[in-house]
C-alpha cells in the first residue's frame, strides 16, 4: 500500500510536466536528426531495487554553456497506467573511445519521492545507457535515438 501511495503521489507531482514534454517531443521528431546527444530518445527504465519498469522517452536540448550542460526532459511510465515528466541538467563531456559521450547530473525531489537523484551514463552513436540512484531506488535507462 505504501508503494502505491508513493507512486500515486509521484504521478501527481510529475504529470503536470507531461503536457510540456509532449510539445517538446513532437518538435524533436520534426527536427533533423543530428549526431551527438541532442534530440529524441526512446526506450525503457528498470529498477534494480524492486523490479519496476516502464517506457522512457527523453528530449535532449542543445548545449547550454561552455561546461557542456544540456537539459534532459524525461517522460516515464510505470505500473502500466501512471506517467510523469521531469527535467534534469546533465553535464556532457567526450569520453574514450572516440565518439562516445558521458554525462552526469542530479536533481532534488521531495524526500518521500526519494530525495536526491543522481545520474550517470554514456551515449555512443544511437545507444543511450544510464544509471540512476536515490534513497529509495536505483536502476538503469536504456534508449535508442529516434529516427524518422
Amino acid at each position: 500500500m505504501t508503494r502505491l501511495l508513493f507512486l500515486l503521489g509521484l504521478s501527481v507531482l510529475l504529470s503536470s510536466c507531461s503536457l510540456g514534454f509532449n510539445r517538446e517531443w513532437k518538435a524533436a521528431l520534426r527536427a533533423p536528426v543530428t549526431e551527438g546527444i541532442e534530440g529524441a530518445w526512446e526506450g525503457t527504465w528498470q529498477s534494480e531495487s524492486n523490479g519496476h519498469h516502464g517506457r522512457l522517452r527523453s528530449v535532449v536540448g542543445p548545449t547550454k554553456n561552455k561546461e557542456g550542460d544540456h537539459a534532459f526532459h524525461y517522460h516515464a511510465t510505470w505500473a502500466g497506467i501512471l506517467s510523469g515528466a521531469y527535467r534534469v541538467d546533465h553535464r556532457v563531456t567526450p569520453a574514450t573511445p572516440a565518439g562516445q559521450l558521458q554525462f552526469q547530473g542530479q536533481h532534488q525531489m521531495p524526500s518521500w519521492a526519494g530525495g536526491l537523484y543522481t545520474y550517470q551514463g554514456t551515449v555512443k552513436g544511437d545507444d543511450f545507457h544510464a544509471t540512476y540512484e536515490c534513497a529509495l531506488d536505483k536502476g538503469s535507462f536504456r534508449m535508442k535515438r529516434v529516427k524518422k
